[in-house]
């Protein structure tokens, strides 16, 4: 891939929209039954500790893929003086489109029938990925997350019929044979997954039981079992897991009925023998959802900075619902020109700022294409758009991680291919505009 500052326009990729609505997964046979207790105490308010940063990317060289090819091609600008980012790429597809997830070492895919592909980075990005033209038709509704550390222990996780399947993923990219680890997972769903003080914490949707009538959130914690998040008679519809510092992890999820949209928070901490945690709290109530909103949370110094694309009652927002330690919550929104439905985010840290990669309409037209944006998280959760980075039409999936300090991967879906572009720190830092952001 070509290095380019953010500030050039890339071209508009007006393909289809296929897989834009995933099909139902067929159901599944019934999975071996799993531990459902866990040791939980209360946790006490105590001052987090900075996390590791991912180790650095991998140096596995990327091949060439000719079902892949021509259907990249950008169209090239001035650089912006003074870029606060640089990028490379997209300039070719590397993969059927599909559901996937960047983690630091490259790309997992998720595929049908209890499987996955993984394509790791390279000098010139990360190897091509499934090429089959049925993917796009047929990719599996939900996600892999990733758990790793700097000592180079990885995990992944993804739900396969109502288990949550476990397996080990290698330096080199290979995949462990899968485990069920939980059985009450609702099928389709997307869990998610870190690594902190040597032991994975993974969170993710589960069906109703006797406690609770609707689909709740649950954690599994590795050694420590199954315990509840949701509180009796609150449910989640989509959940996600931060660290804060070592140990110490705030857990976000969304509640979206048709009525209103509640996203609640709750604090715990990984001991030695147990698992700390804290009560549950509502820290933000949003109208009623359009679509299927999806929350998407990210480290933000000390605080967890969950971010929910929603309707106002003004037009349509991305929200950012910045969470500390103590439990205190701000909210903060970013005003989009027109609603839009999917409306993938993702962030990551890195070049010593939190990185948010979003797609927006690009004007208030209805039916306008979508751009890809790039925006940094401010002081008090501001969100402040910094370039757009791509005019990819529509954007179906999106992810990013952080491969070391100074670079975030950002893989996404646009039409029925898939494309990732290389985010690093410029070399020059200038003065914010105005945030935009209320």
């Amino acid at each position: 891939m070509k290095r380019l500052c953010v500030g050039l326009a890339l071209v508009a990729l007006a393909l289809p929209g296929a897989g834009c609505r995933r099909p139902t997964p067929k159901k599944d046979k019934p999975l071996p039954q799993a531990p459902e207790t866990a040791t939980v105490e209360p946790l006490a308010t105590a001052t987090a500790k900075p996390a590791e940063t991912a180790a650095p990317a991998g140096s596995a060289a990327p091949t060439s893929s000719a079902a892949l090819a021509g259907a990249g091609n950008s169209k090239k600008h001035k650089p912006r003086t003074g870029a606060r980012f640089l990028i490379d790429g997209p300039e070719q597809p590397i993969a059927i489109g599909g559901a996937a997830t960047v983690f630091s070492k490259g790309v997992i895919w998720r595929l049908s029938g209890n499987a996955a592909q993984v394509s790791l980075f390279g000098a010139d990005g990360p190897a091509p990925g499934p090429s089959e033209p049925e993917r796009a038709r047929k990719w599996p509704r939900g996600r892999v997350a990733v758990a790793e550390d700097a000592s180079g222990t990885r995990h992944t996780y993804w739900v396969e019929g109502s288990g949550l399947v476990r397996s080990t993923l290698d330096a080199e990219g290979k995949l462990g044979a899968p485990e069920v680890v939980a059985n009450d997972a609702v099928p389709g769903s997307s869990p998610s997954a870190l690594r902190t003080g040597g032991r994975d914490a993974v969170a993710y949707l589960a069906t109703p039981n006797a406690r609770n009538a609707e689909r709740n959130g649950r954690l599994w914690v590795e050694g420590g079992g199954v315990l509840d998040l949701s509180p009796e008679g609150s449910g989640a519809s989509s959940i996600s897991l931060v660290e804060v510092g070592e140990g110490q992890v705030i857990a976000m999820w969304l509640d979206a009925r048709s009525a209103m949209t509640p996203v609640h928070a709750r604090r715990f901490e990984v001991r030695e023998k147990t698992t700390a945690i804290a009560a549950d709290e509502v820290v933000f109530v949003g109208g009623p959802p359009e679509g299927y909103p999806e929350l998407v949370a990210a480290r933000a110094g000390n605080a967890a900075a969950g971010l929910l694309p929603l309707a106002t009652d003004k037009g349509f927002a991305l929200h950012d619902i910045l969470v500390d330690w103590g439990g205190k919550a701000k909210i903060k929104t970013l005003d989009y020109p027109n609603g839009i439905d999917v409306a993938p985010v993702a962030a990551a840290p890195a070049c010593g700022e939190t990185i948010v990669v979003y797609a927006r309409p690009e004007a208030k037209e209805p039916g306008s294409p979508q751009v890809l944006e790039v925006a940094t998280l401010g002081g008090g959760g501001v969100i402040e758009p910094q370039e757009v980075a791509a005019y990819p039409g529509q954007v179906l999936e999106l992810s990013a991680a952080a491969a070391d300090a100074n670079t975030v991967w950002v893989v996404y879906t646009a039409g029925t291919k898939s494309f990732a572009m290389r985010l690093g720190c410029g070399a020059k830092s200038p003065a914010r505009a105005a945030p935009t952001g209320k």
